[in-house]
């Protein structure tokens, strides 16, 4: 997928705008001291456009799923009798699941039964019988005809194969399925996992990986690393190299469900930029940020960096919006909710007394 790289817009945005004088508030919240010689304080900002990309060009969705689990399966053709499990339930190793109407069957193994019974009886009259052989033999075909009775009644049942939690019952009470249609899918949901993007140089088998479950953090070990999986071939824009972990979460505590939404920062949840590592700043709990003059005011954006681009750029997703400016460099401080005035007015060398609260509602970009 071609991507437009705006970086050939800077070093002429740069020049243009990094001359223009800009007025603002100077500490927090606080009138700026005005002088009367040399007026009001001033800074030169550098500041560039922001080229956005929308974050539903990655977007693949992630979830919980068990490392084990299986659906069971109509051994033969038949109409459903009844069904011992509903969703949700725990279910034990060789556990009935399901049973189709078996009638017919019934009535082979009740026939087969009886017939190996006179098998018997007629070898033991038989003792001193010329024809002991024969008898012998009719004995054991009887013995046989019983097991493969056994046998076909045993297939009318469907079993659970292993200690774990039914997930989706598909069949109900009167329904007709074909072999090999499945009734029931079990699963163990002690362990489950879930396939992330990863940075091949930065991740290896038993390394932990931070997740979200929906709001939850969770630590995820490393199973292993595998070639980057198609759904996820759009972020190869974002990052030099990356493959798929299978990353593996301890749910022995029953904390989590299957099916449950996994966000991983490698995909972007805001609109997605490539701004200068210059730009790049922390806020005050250590997280990184760079700063946007929004119509006309500073605002500080924090950022979760995704793939370097170069030595001096790397892509950045937040919420940004559409008509926000880059600040990449300022001679002075700027502070989260300032105003910036263009110096080129004399009457709009004054900071104003009044403006926004330091965070404005709805700033949340796309």
């Amino acid at each position: 997928m071609a991507n437009p790289n705006p970086r050939w817009h800077y070093p002429i945005l740069a020049i243009s705008l990094a001359i223009v004088a800009a007025t603002f508030w100077t500490d927090r919240g606080t009138r700026a001291q005005d002088d009367e010689d040399n007026g009001p304080q001033q800074a030169v900002i550098e500041r560039l456009p922001l080229v956005l990309r929308d974050p539903q060009t990655y977007r693949s969705p992630m979830h919980l799923e068990p490392i084990t689990s299986i659906d069971v399966v109509a051994q033969i053709d038949g109409v459903v009798n009844s069904v011992m499990f509903k969703a949700g339930d725990k279910a034990s190793a060789q556990a009935e699941a399901v049973r189709l109407e078996s009638e017919e069957r019934q009535l082979e193994l009740d026939l087969a039964r009886s017939r190996f019974q006179a098998a018997q009886i007629e070898h033991q009259l038989s003792a001193e019988d010329a024809n002991q052989e024969l008898m012998e033999a009719k004995l054991e075909i009887a013995r046989n005809e019983l097991k493969l009775a056994e046998h076909r009644l045993g297939q009318a049942i469907s079993f659970i194969p292993f200690d774990g939690q039914v997930t989706w019952v598909h069949v109900v009470p009167g329904q007709f399925v074909r072999a090999g249609d499945p009734v029931m899918t079990v699963a163990d949901l002690s362990t489950l996992m879930v396939a992330v993007p990863v940075e091949r140089s930065e991740v290896k088998v038993g390394d932990t990986l931070d997740l979200k479950v929906e709001e939850t953090s969770v630590s995820a070990k490393v199973e292993d690393v595998h070639p980057l999986l198609e759904r996820f071939e759009p972020l190869r824009d974002l990052f030099l190299s990356i493959a798929t972990a299978r990353a593996v979460i301890d749910n022995s505590n029953g904390r989590f469900n299957d099916g449950q939404t996994v966000y991983s920062d490698l995909i972007p949840r805001h609109p997605v930029a490539e701004v200068p590592t210059l730009a790049l700043g922390n806020t005050d709990d250590g997280a990184r940020r760079v700063q946007v003059i929004r119509e006309g005011f500073v605002r500080d954006v924090p950022v979760v960096l995704l793939g370097q681009s170069g030595d001096d750029y790397v892509f950045v997703a937040g919420r940004f919006s559409q008509q926000d400016e880059l600040v990449v460099k300022s001679s002075e401080e700027l502070l989260d909710g300032m105003r910036v005035v263009q110096g080129a007015d004399p009457d709009a060398d004054r900071p104003q007394t009044g403006g926004p609260s330091r965070r404005l509602p709805g700033d949340d970009g796309f």
